[in-house]
């Protein structure tokens, strides 16, 4: 692998709400500094053209392609098994030496540690290099990234991944199954932080207080992004899915969690809760909500309409996917 900046080639697979503004900013980081185009792969190729129009990067025909072609590849995938897949099939290229694998995913951490080992076999850094923030945040380069995996790699990622990806590092070491462990928990956090806003909220418009004054205190009181941010789409019931983190992903994390709650005896109340109201809001609107609609589930709990604003609802027939809103009568 080219140890000169100047001579990196990226790649980067899975351009998702997260994945696609990543790549971007990595495209105009190697573009800035006269690197070869950026390699892009994605199941869905018209992803891979738009992006190819818009931005300094070039589509792969295929995983392989594009493995052999790199010196770097980052991957920002849904989940465990599409990662496991995707992956392997890049171990498996025939591809430059010392290819480094940097994945943005959020994997369990056993899954990461798989990972780890299987691209040790085949001659490949595996970094497990998941990431805190909306797609806002990837599009601004504004993301908190954690990286593990050994220290050659997380030495040359940090070379460049901020300002390029993110604003600040987390880093876990050498043992790739921490920095999956550290998402986790910090996906905890997150998704409790949504719980209560949601109870908070519910609380406050049963009680008839002015959800807007409530929101006025959040920002005063605990101004950090995820209560901000969250707080604002639960008081606007705003639960569109489209630029932000959906349902199903969602689930999985908290999934994840609980998983974890079990295998090492702890218990998970609040992400227990949580997982009833996300349900709640998926059989209610649909795989296509993002998880503020927990805030839904709660709702309905409490003897509210799920939706305020613009009514998510499923109508009788629809696939229970991508849903259009409508107004609420």
């Amino acid at each position: 692998m080219a140890t000169n900046s100047d001579n990196v080639t990226f790649g980067f697979i899975g351009l998702g709400n997260m994945g696609s503004m990543m790549a971007q900013n990595l495209a105009t980081h190697a573009h800035s500094k006269g690197l070869p185009k950026v390699q892009i792969w994605n199941r869905t190729r018209t992803k891979v053209e738009s992006l190819a129009v818009t931005s300094y990067c070039e589509p792969a025909g295929s995983i392989t392609e594009l493995a052999q072609k790199c010196d770097i590849i980052h991957t920002c995938l849904a989940n465990d098994e599409v990662a496991l897949s995707i992956c392997r099939e890049v171990f498996q290229a025939r591809r430059k030496e010392g290819l480094i694998l940097a994945d943005h995913s959020t994997l369990y951490p056993t899954t990461s540690s798989r990972l780890h080992q299987e691209a040790a076999r085949a001659g490949v850094s595996f970094m497990s290099c998941p990431v805190f923030g909306p797609p806002a945040a990837a599009k601004s380069a504004g993301l908190l990234i954690v990286l593990s995996g050994a220290e050659h790699g997380r030495d040359k990622l940090k070379s460049y991944i901020v300002p390029t990806l993110g604003k600040a590092v987390i880093d876990c070491g050498e043992d790739a199954s921490k920095g999956a462990l550290l998402k986790i928990l910090g996906n905890n956090c997150i998704l409790g932080t949504i719980e209560l806003l949601s109870e908070s909220f519910t609380l406050a418009e049963k009680t008839g207080f002015d959800t807007k004054l409530f929101y006025d205190f959040i920002q005063q009181w605990f101004p950090a992004a995820a209560w901000i941010n969250y707080g604002k789409k639960i008081r606007d019931g705003t639960f569109s899915g489209k630029t932000g983190f959906t349902l199903p992903g969602g689930m999985k994390d908290a999934a994840y969690i609980r998983r974890l709650g079990a295998e090492s005896a702890t218990p998970t109340p609040i992400i227990d809760q949580a997982w009833n109201h996300l349900t709640t809001a998926k059989a209610i609107g649909g795989e296509s909500l993002d998880w503020s609609a927990c805030a839904a589930g709660m709702r309905v709990t409490a003897g509210l309409k799920p939706f305020k604003g613009e009514d998510f609802t499923l109508q009788p027939g629809q696939a229970n996917g991508i849903n259009s809103p409508r107004a609420e009568q």
